[in-house]
């Protein structure tokens, strides 16, 4: 069953990476971009990805849990230290996601979310604070803080150091 488990784990890391690539491509699509319906169009293929991979992330951390449970992984350091890194890079994506992306969707007359939760859309804002805002981000430095965190998290799995 511990086989099982660990395979759900990985299948479910495999479905996350699929699904959050469609953000992952939208932030880098979005800097360049500069017609404002296009924006738009970009920002809801990427909302529309992030149910799945939230789903998908579900099932790869109860997977996980479940199977450092199995297989009595609890008592040592590393997976102690992957969850954290887990918890660090996903409060990290979520901050800067309503940093840079919340403001864009508002811009752009889109639903979004911020501190005080969800909003409907409004009223579009002018052409040029859309691409003005659409912008701001830094993907690459999200992409490699990200895809560093996520290489850690994959060799403490792999190789159980403590």
């Amino acid at each position: 069953m511990y086989r099982w488990i660990v395979f759900l784990h990985i299948v479910s890391a495999f479905a996350f990476f699929m699904a959050h690539g469609a953000s992952a491509v939208m932030a880098f699509r979005l800097q360049q971009e500069k017609d404002p319906e296009r924006i738009r169009t970009i920002l809801d293929l990427s909302s529309a990805a992030v149910p799945v991979a939230y789903f998908a992330l579900m099932i790869l951390v109860l997977a996980g849990i479940i199977a450092g449970v199995m297989g009595n992984w609890f008592s040592q350091g590393w997976i102690w230290v992957s969850l954290g890194l887990l918890i660090v890079l996903w409060f990290g994506m979520v901050m800067y996601a309503g940093r840079y992306y919340s403001p864009v969707r508002k811009a752009a007359g889109l639903p979004y979310h911020d501190r005080e939760g969800e909003h409907p859309a409004g009223p579009s804002a002018s052409s040029e604070e859309i691409i003005k805002l659409a912008q701001a981000s830094n993907p690459r430095l999200l992409l490699g803080l990200s895809f560093g965190l996520v290489a850690v998290i994959i060799w403490l799995m792999m190789f159980k150091p403590f």
